[in-house]
């Protein structure tokens, strides 16, 4: 259940919608803690933002989901969500 709320923090904070092409995917490490690899991608594929980070402690997806969300949003992800229709 860790895992997945990681990854719903981290659709949540991107605010998408059903037609938005969101991917993401929360593994635990050896160590313990948290590793969250997600993307936005536009209709067409032309446009991506990427974002792999783990987390900083072993137990606070939520923190993981929301900077992993951060950092997409950083990086464009929300012009991307925005110009698909839905």
């Amino acid at each position: 259940m860790t895992e997945v709320t990681a990854e719903r923090v981290t659709l949540h904070g991107l605010r998408g919608h059903c037609n938005s092409p969101i991917a993401g995917y929360c593994t635990t490490e050896p160590d313990g803690r948290l590793g969250l690899r997600a993307m936005v991608f536009s209709r067409g594929g032309s446009k991506c933002a990427h974002a792999r980070p783990w987390s900083e402690t072993r137990n606070d997806p939520g923190a993981l989901g929301s900077r992993v969300a951060a950092e997409l949003l950083r990086q464009g992800a929300r012009d991307i969500i925005d110009g698909i229709p839905h």
